[in-house]
């Protein structure tokens, strides 16, 4: 057989392979205009000219085998029904940019998802995945990653190849280690890792600094890498329900805005580490702080401070926050509210019950936008007139004191007509 006559029959046979038999990929506006097909029904109609099919919520048992002639299929959906298992031919269809599995019984996703390279969006949210593939690595226009949900003990280290990777979502998995250079992935804006068992993260993690958002509450971590505070993009940090027993600096988080360390078992903040000038909220409840030893010059945008079932018996450092709207000082060990509360102008909510409170300073009449007043279960006998100056006061609270009836007669007397007083 001569050379030309090969060659014709090479040509011949490219010609009519799978991959030169899908088209060039629809995009932008064109892909935007394109059909959705939402019966397998009408596609079957229209083969080669289906782009976007949804399947989703059709209590569907198996991926229909129709699917696989859709050569240049771009976006399935498969969402809300009962599939289990996942053909090969699926990983045919090297078109696909959007892959929405979500909400399925589906255990395991073969390694041959490599070939999807123009894949960008993978969800498998809901579902009963114990990993992710290792071929998923060499996906590399992936940009979002939704795996919240399900039974993932490991991440495979190939993720940290994907550079172009953006969002991955891995909350409620069982997943005790992160990858060690996850920092790889310089352009993740966004990781949830909310719900696992993880015992501590790389240090590598502070090299993600897009990231707006870190999530790792109900974990079992210890402590926090020196490193997150390099996270210079971060506006939300929630590292509630874990096992730390101290913060780091995080002062160098300039942006941070949100802060919740709660039901940790936290003993002090000292020094710098939260004396951030963006931070409007604070969550540092259910912990074992005793003393507030950190510095507040900076919280000037500080507005909400929980710091409920604390041990906290002095918390007059806490009344130079002029900023606070809300502060949460309730089951700590305060026994006296002392002439400094008197700063807190914007002051719209105070909690301080369940505390051993003897003594209210005259100054919290100054307080003249509080609507909200919990002194209940402490051990207050006496209000004093100015608690009348509290001229928003709409909900006062003071049941389980030391009120004898010619005070409770007093204090009615003295606040607001509108007010609610509580004994």
């Amino acid at each position: 057989m001569n050379k030309s006559v090969i060659a014709i029959l090479v040509l011949l046979g490219l010609a009519t392979s799978p991959l030169l038999a899908q088209k060039k990929l629809k995009s932008g506006t064109k892909l935007e205009k394109a059909p959705t097909y939402k019966s397998i029904e009408d596609a079957n109609l229209a083969k080669k000219k289906v782009y976007k099919l949804n399947l989703d919520g059709q209590k569907l048992n198996s991926i229909p085998e129709d699917i696989r002639k859709y050569k240049n299929l771009q976006e399935l959906y498969l969402r809300n029904n009962n599939i289990a298992f996942l053909p090969d031919w699926l990983f045919e269809l090297t078109n696909l940019q959007i892959l929405m599995l979500g909400e399925n019984n589906i255990q395991a996703i073969q390694p041959e998802i490599r070939k999807l390279q123009h894949l960008v969006v993978l969800d498998v949210f809901d579902n009963k995945l114990s990993a992710l593939p290792g071929g998923i690595g060499q996906c590399k226009k992936l940009t979002k990653i939704d795996a919240n949900w399900n039974k993932i003990a490991t991440l495979t280290d190939s993720i940290t190849s994907l550079k172009n990777l953006e969002y991955i979502y891995l909350e409620r998995n069982e997943i005790t280690t992160i990858p060690e250079n996850i920092g790889n992935l310089t352009k993740l804006k966004e990781i949830k890792l909310r719900e696992n068992k993880l015992t501590s993260l790389p240090a590598s993690l502070g090299e993600l600094k897009l990231i707006t958002e870190l999530n790792i509450e109900k974990n079992q971590l210890t402590e926090l890498p020196a490193e997150i505070s390099n996270l210079n993009s971060l506006k939300t940090l929630k590292i509630n329900n874990n096992q730390l027993k101290a913060l780091p600096d995080l002062s160098k988080l300039l942006k941070l805005e949100k802060l919740d360390a709660s039901n940790n078992k936290i003993t002090a903040v000292k020094g710098n580490a939260i004396n951030i000038a963006a931070l409007k909220q604070l969550d540092l409840s259910i912990n074992h702080i005793s003393a507030l030893s950190f510095n507040t010059d900076q919280l000037t945008n500080l507005e909400q401070l929980e710091l409920e079932l604390n041990k906290i018996s002095n918390p007059t450092a806490l009344y130079s926050i002029t900023s606070l709207k809300v502060l949460n000082l309730g089951r700590n060990n305060i026994t006296k509210i002392t002439d400094e509360i008197g700063q807190l102008t914007k002051l719209e909510t105070l909690i301080m019950n369940s505390n051993k409170i003897y003594s209210v300073s005259k100054q919290i009449g100054k307080l003249n936008k509080l609507v909200f007043l919990d002194l209940s279960n402490n051990q207050i006998q006496l209000l004093q007139r100015e608690i009348g100056g509290m001229s928003s006061l709409i909900d006062l609270h003071l049941e389980k004191n030391r009120f004898s009836s010619f005070q409770k007669k007093n204090v009615k007397k003295y606040v607001p007509a509108t007010t609610k007083v509580y004994f």
